[in-house]
């Protein structure tokens, strides 16, 4: 007789996997709280995400610099007329930031992650063909407060399998997101 893993306990050891490889060198660790929805089959996710920044700018100009971010998210899928499901997943976000006077600033930043669905079922008619899936991702944000610890974004995120197996649907969500940094 075959035992199937928890998909919680396959999600945890994911996200605890992300986090011992992260850089040392970090400005610290944030949270974020995310909402997002997709047209397709009426789904609508809710999740955590834990993140770091690195220390050290990529790229330093006059105005603007280039910033690398680790991700690991964790999210609920409520899906209408199928079975809820969750995703983990992992993503390295570049963010170009323009410092605004008081510790603030104005960015926008891209991403390909890596995602891993408990399921593939969304609708009765409709099927993501692997659990496992490629999300890319851009966004817009402003961050606040003192040293620029809060901020608010939208993103747009195209969760797909790349082809790995056909048909490809894919799905596309509107995300907003609020993250504060310890």
């Amino acid at each position: 007789m075959r035992t199937r893993a928890p998909h919680g306990l396959l999600a945890a050891c994911a996200l605890l996997a992300t986090v011992a490889a992260w850089p040392a060198r970090a400005e610290g660790v944030d949270g974020s709280l995310t909402a997002a929805a997709a047209a397709e089959a009426g789904v609508r996710k809710f999740g955590v995400v834990v993140g770091t920044t690195r220390a050290d700018p990529l790229w330093q100009g006059q105005e603007w610099r280039l910033l690398l971010r680790h991700e690991v998210e964790l999210a609920a899928w409520r899906v209408p007329k199928a079975r809820d499901l969750v995703e983990a997943g992992y993503s390295p976000v570049l963010r170009l930031e323009r410092p605004l006077a008081g510790g603030g600033a104005l960015f926008l930043e891209g991403s390909v992650g890596a995602r891993l669905l408990s399921r593939t079922r969304v609708a009765p008619d409709r099927g993501l063909s692997t659990a496992f899936h490629f999300a890319d991702m851009v966004g817009v944000g402003v961050q606040w407060g003192r040293q620029g610890r809060s901020s608010l974004g939208v993103r747009c995120q195209h969760l797909s399998n790349l082809g790995i197996k056909r048909p490809n649907p894919g799905m596309d969500f509107l995300q907003v997101r609020y993250t504060r940094r310890f």
